[in-house]
């Protein structure tokens, strides 16, 4: 189990588990954390800021606004994947890198 993480919701530190998050988007400077019971936390944090207190070993950058959580990736296509049965795009530039993170059975 890995190390829980806090953010501020309501006045209030809510604890998350870094295996419960699906993934995040940004918009400017305020980030989404989708969960994987599909509710979501809005944080006022970069996406770089927000990603750095989550490991490295279960998180990828896959567009320069999204990364998202290698446990929960139901299907990888060329453009995007799939988290969550919602479409996530891919930015070409982070293809190769995901496609290396992963293990793939040819």
């Amino acid at each position: 189990m890995t190390k829980p993480i806090f953010v501020w919701q309501d006045k209030t530190l809510k604890r998350l588990l870094p295996e419960q998050v699906a993934f995040l988007a940004t918009e400017k400077n305020y980030t989404r954390i989708f969960m994987i019971d599909e509710s979501f936390f809005m944080v006022r944090a970069t996406l770089a800021n927000a990603t750095k207190a989550l490991p490295k070993e279960l998180f990828i950058k896959i567009h320069r606004s999204f990364v998202v959580s290698v446990l929960h990736i139901n299907s990888i296509h060329k453009d995007h994947v799939e988290v969550l049965g919602a479409p996530v795009p891919v930015a070409r530039q982070y293809y190769a890198g995901l496609m290396k993170r992963v293990s793939v059975i040819r």
